[in-house]
């Protein structure tokens, strides 16, 4: 009779340095001498990774997955959002090419919480003002594991309809440890480089009490993206634009961590955090003017940050045998703003636009509108093309600088003070109670203006022309859409340096004029919508209990209660009888408390196999700026979007089963359904109104609508192929699947739809080489269609199309400090695309191109 021990590493579990060993012996042996080993097994790295976060996963008493630092390290994923995408039932949403957004079980983003050690953090991000935290300022390294909660207990945070994904920064080594990492790489599109550098250094002291971690790591990387967009009236193409992006970003982020140890085994802590994104962005858009027979060419540069910052202190104390009590106190800042483009005073997404008229289009309706081949008429979906006449390229004599644009956004959110208490009391071996309290204060700013800018001809003469300036090739002209069987690029004009665009604006500001007809501001109600200041509290309260009535059953019950006092600052803009305008100041406010309990089985059918249940109701707080009653007018668009600030969170209970099988020391196999019953989901209701005087203006406001429903399934499997021989057993596969299906009521529609932004199909899979010593994963992640904005028919919906990535990485160890790695992004070049009604409708399709870096990481101790 054989049978396995595992033998613990310490240093295995801390540092990831050690694979876990496996010692089998024979019963007879054993009797004998326990210490006699007939055979050991040294498993590989990049599957010791996952050992110890299925362990980790099979100990907890709620439904979770986990990853571990070492697992996110064997895949090219290098922000928090990307490290998290791998894992059954999450899903991300990207920016150009690189992950921002998470959602657990394809809900929207905002309906699941991203937390950070346990603290859901403030949002600020360029266009969305919603709940949901853009994590690409984020860098992986900076992360020790990720904990996935797809059904959470009385002691989490309740707002998570999808589930929580929490980030746990690393914290002080047991021993001393000095890693660097460097690389470097290519990016296809962008024929730019990619760097990265990574420092972790972290000791202890001689007594071992005190120790302390710094980790610092910068990544700059040069991108690209080219994308079309057509624009739509009804089912014809008013407008077909062709963007051209370029850029740099630069991400840094910094963890400092120390601890000291006390004599009855508890701790203090400290924690500082800091995170940064800088994307340098140069965009040449040309738009042609099916409508306007005109053709516009808008020459763009700005510097998009995201800054977030936080601190936290923090101490586990021991009372007695039983009796433990943790507190913490934290303070987390995050801030969006655009760089000193053109200038400190108008830092801006800045726009110089130059417009040639009487272009000529030709094969147009009598509106100047074309179409697509699904809606009648001969463009293809995917070839849409310029109806411009043969050999036509816009001439720069004849382009005359029509605007300025100045779009400005500042958001800064704050949570001032978080502060929490967790007091838990072991009652018996089989009995455990917790108790605990969480405040938080916070507060959001967001202001926001979209000024133009005309020549004032009157006082100095007719506006420049293109032709004025010193002109040049357009970056990345010669392969734009190359994907496409289209030649957009022979009929671009060439352009102007942004620096020579942005040295003439400051040197001649004063020439030009504010139209405020075309602008969004403040004082013409354009720009309320964006413009508002929140005050936010939250007060928690929670008890729950752990029992254990024999060694195969966990029984988890607990309930939690938590305040929302919420307040904003905000003005409305209001038409008198005269045809004249005003603002109104509004303060707007609202409370409400929520009842969350939760319940959750965990029966151990054998040492092997667990079957988990959990029952749990849990909400999402309605976004800001679905809060700020203001709103704003878009002319071009003739739309006007507003807020409500008497909206109601919405609530859902929430019902998981799951099985687990784990293959010893190969993996584990799980299955598991859960269902979803929503209430007061919030929606954008649409209707054709008035505003400002324009009658036939599509006016776009949130409101609470009828019951929901999501339910879904959800398959993972975690295998090392070791029953195979000789090389094969190195062999792995990880391969998960979630199927979803909702359903939702929109008044005014007949028909059901599904949860906006709800995906219906995730899918990964990952197969994997792993030897010990080289290393090779190819990796495929898969995100369904959705529905980003409900429209008034099925037609008339906008979706978010199908997303399929697939990328390699590979490592090879030299020895027990170096480590050599590779890495490729999107090897198949997979385009982002959106559509209306229909994928041979599209509204916006652009392609990234394949990326890579090859690197190495040396620990010295």
């Amino acid at each position: 009779m054989i049978r396995a021990k595992l033998l613990p590493a310490a240093i295995a579990l801390m540092t990831g340095q050690v694979s876990y060993v496996y010692a089998e012996e024979t019963s007879e042996q054993s009797a004998q001498d326990d210490t006699g080993i007939e055979e050991v097994v040294v498993l590989g790295r990049m599957f010791d990774t996952e050992l110890r976060s299925l362990e980790i996963q099979r100990e907890s008493n709620r439904i979770v997955n986990v990853v571990s630092a070492d697992g996110i390290g064997k895949l090219p994923d290098r922000n928090a959002a990307e490290a998290v995408q791998r894992v059954a039932g999450v899903s991300i949403e990207r920016d150009q090419g690189e992950g921002r957004f998470v959602a657990v079980r394809g809900l929207p983003s905002q309906w699941s919480s991203s937390s950070l050690n346990g603290h859901r953090l403030p949002s600020a991000e360029e266009e969305t003002t919603s709940r949901a935290t853009a994590f690409d300022f984020f860098p992986s390294e900076l992360i020790e594991r990720i904990e996935v909660s797809k059904a959470v207990t009385a002691d989490q945070e309740g707002d998570s309809i999808g589930g929580n994904v929490n980030f746990i920064t690393r914290t002080a080594p047991e021993e001393r440890t000095l890693d660097i990492s460097m690389s470097g790489g290519y990016a296809d599109k962008a024929d730019g480089d990619i760097k990265s550098m990574s420092v972790l250094y972290g000791d202890r002291s001689e007594d071992g009490k005190w120790g302390f971690l710094a980790n610092v790591t910068g990544w700059s990387r040069d991108w690209a993206t080219d994308n079309y967009e057509p624009r739509r009236k009804g089912e014809g193409i008013y407008r077909l634009e062709l963007r051209d992006y370029t850029g740099t970003r630069e991400t840094l982020g910094l963890n400092l961590a120390t601890e000291y140890l006390l004599d009855d085994g508890g701790k203090l802590f400290a924690r500082g955090l800091y995170g940064t994104l800088e994307d340098e962005e140069v965009h040449y858009k040309h738009r042609l003017r099916f409508d306007k027979d005109r053709m516009e060419l808008q020459h763009i540069h700005n510097t998009l940050i995201t800054r977030m910052q936080g601190f936290e202190l923090g101490g586990e104390h021991f009372i007695g045998e039983d009796n433990q009590l943790d507190w913490s106190l934290a303070s987390y800042d995050n801030e969006f703003r655009y760089g000193n483009t053109p200038n400190k005073d108008d830092s801006s997404y800045f726009v110089m636009r130059f417009d040639q008229t009487d272009v000529g289009y030709i094969g147009l309706d009598e509106d100047g509108l074309a179409y697509n081949q699904i809606d009648g008429g001969t463009d293809p979906a995917e070839n849409i093309p310029t109806h411009l006449t043969d050999g036509f390229v816009m001439d720069p004599a004849q382009s005359s600088l029509s605007w300025v644009e100045l779009y400005k956004v500042y958001v800064n959110e704050k949570d001032k003070v978080v502060a929490s208490f967790d007091f838990t009391s072991e009652l018996s071996s089989e009995l455990e109670l917790k108790f605990g309290i969480k405040y938080r204060d916070k507060e959001r700013v967001s202001e926001f203006s979209d000024e133009f800018y005309a020549w004032d001809e009157d006082n100095y003469g007719p506006a420049p022309v293109l032709a004025d300036f010193s002109l040049s090739d357009q970056p990345g002209r010669n392969d734009y859409l190359s994907e496409l069987d289209i030649n957009y690029e022979s009929q671009f004009s060439q352009v102007a340096s942004m620096s020579q665009l942005e040295s003439f604006w400051n040197q001649n500001r004063d020439k030009f004029i504010l139209v405020p007809e075309e602008s969004a501001l403040v004082e013409n109600g354009g720009a309320l919508g964006r413009n508002f200041e929140l005050t936010e509290r939250h007060l928690s309260a929670y008890g729950m209990g752990t029992h254990e009535p024999s060694d195969r059953i966990t029984l988890v019950a607990g309930l939690r209660l938590t305040q929302t006092q919420t307040e904003v600052d905000s003005q409305v803009f209001v038409d008198d009888e005269t045809g004249n305008g005003y603002l109104m100041p509004f303060n707007g406010d609202k409370e409400y408390l929520s009842v969350l309990p939760s319940a959750h089985i965990r029966y151990a059918i054998t040492e092997d196999s667990n079957i988990r249940f959990a029952l749990a109701r849990t909400f999402a707080r309605p976004d800001f700026g679905d809060l700020n009653p203001g709103g704003y007018y878009a002319e071009h668009d003739n739309e006007f979007i507003g807020g409500n600030p008497d909206l109601d969170p919405t609530y859902s209970w929430n019902l998981d089963m799951m099985y687990e099988y784990y293959f010893n020391d190969s993996g584990i196999l799980s299955a598991g359904m859960f269902y979803k019953s929503i209430t007061d989901p919030i929606f954008t209701d649409v209707k054709e109104g008035e505003y400002n005087g324009v009658s036939g203006v599509d006016i776009y406001s949130p409101e609470n609508g009828d019951d929901a429903w999501l339910k879904g399934l959800e398959f993972n499997l975690v295998r090392r192929l070791d029953f195979l021989p000789g090389f094969l057993s190195n062999i792995g596969v990880s391969a998960n699947v979630t199927l979803m299906d909702s359903e939702m009521h929109i008044p005014g529609r007949e028909e059901s739809v599904p949860i906006s932004r709800q995906a219906n199909l995730l899918h990964n899979l990952s197969i994997y080489y792993d030897d010990g010593a080289f290393s090779i994963r190819l990796a495929q992640n898969h995100k369904g269609e959705y529905v980003e904005e409900h429209g008034a028919s099925k037609e008339e919906d906008q979706y978010y199309g199908a997303y399929t990535s697939l990328d390699m990485s590979a490592n090879y160890t030299l020895n027990d400090n170096l480590v050599i790695f590779a890495e490729a992004l999107n090897l198949t070049n997979e385009p982002l695309t959106y559509y209306i009604g229909n994928e041979d409708r599209p509204k916006q399709v652009e392609y990234y191109g394949v990326r890579g870096q090859l690197g190495f990481r040396y620990s010295f101790f």
